[in-house]
Order: structure tokens, then sequence, then C-alpha cells
């Protein structure tokens, strides 16, 4: 199940740095913004339909975060190269999806992407932005039943609160 399938058609989209969600929202007491990682699984464009949902209902601003991984069978240029070929196609047609959800539901929402581990970057950028809430797809990758998942971690570790979609 692609993106299609998870989301509806149009909306209102704009690429922004971190720093543009940083600044405090002057009717509330903290920052009204909500963090969603997606990495390319169902249960990540899951979570991110479910973000969209939440901000839109709360008027929240909503940061998706793609997050650049290599993987352990990266060994070969070759192989790097296709990895890499592969994100930059998942990231545009995100950002395409981003831009149509936002003006489809009225939700101010920004793609950030970064390199390096999805719990490491999720928890530096949630910092970053100090966001109210952060909303991930549950892992399904085999290697997470011995070594737990990025979303198991965050919920152990977190200082906001975390919402798991399976």
């Amino acid at each position: 199940m692609g993106m299609r399938g998870v989301f509806s058609a149009r909306s209102r989209y704009r690429q922004a740095e971190p720093a543009h969600f940083a600044a405090p929202d002057p009717d509330c007491d903290g920052h009204r913004t909500i963090l969603v990682a997606v990495d390319g699984y169902e249960s990540s464009f899951r979570a991110a339909a479910y973000a969209i949902g939440v901000a839109r209902r709360q008027a929240l601003r909503l940061v998706v975060l793609y997050i650049h991984t290599s993987g352990p069978l990266a060994s070969t240029p070759d192989s790097i190269n296709a990895i890499r070929v592969a994100n930059a196609e998942a990231v545009r047609a995100l950002r395409v999806e981003m831009d149509r959800q936002a003006t489809a539901v009225g939700v101010d929402i920004a793609v950030i992407e970064r390199d390096g581990s999805p719990y490491a970057e999720t928890v530096r950028l949630a910092g970053e932005l100090r966001v109210d809430a952060v909303v991930m797809g549950g892992g399904r990758n085999f290697g997470y039943q011995f070594f737990g998942s990025p979303a198991r971690r965050l919920m152990r570790n977190a200082q906001w609160p975390v919402t798991v979609i399976p």
C-alpha cells in the first residue's frame, strides 16, 4: 500500500527550516508543533495521516521528518547509489503528498530531511523545535525484535508525549 492508499488528494505545503517552527505561539503557553517521523513503511504513512488529523483538529503546525538511512546491506557503491536514489524518490513523493494534504485540510506542514539514526534524529529535531508531541509508526523490522525499535526507545526516553501507530 503506497501513500495514495493512506492520504487523500490536495494541499498547501511549503519547505521550511526548523528555525521557522522554533518561535513560540503567543496565544498559548508553549509551542504548538507536532512532529511525525516517516520512513517509507506503511505504518509510518498511517502515523502521518493520524498526525495530520491531530494537527487539523488542534490547530497545530506539523513537521514531517524523513530520515535517510543506508542500512547494513549497503556495502558496494552500486547498492549505496541505489539506496540514495530510492530515498530521493520517496522524499519527492512525500513532499508532493504533503503539499496536497496541507491544502486539503488547511494545516501548516513542513518536510525536513535528515541523515542518520531514526531515534537520534527524531530526538534531536524534537528538542530543537520543542515540540508538543511526537508521532511514529511502529516498526516491523526483524532486527527490532532483538535490538528494540526507535519508537520503543523514544517512548522509554522521551520528554514529550509519544504516540505509536501500529
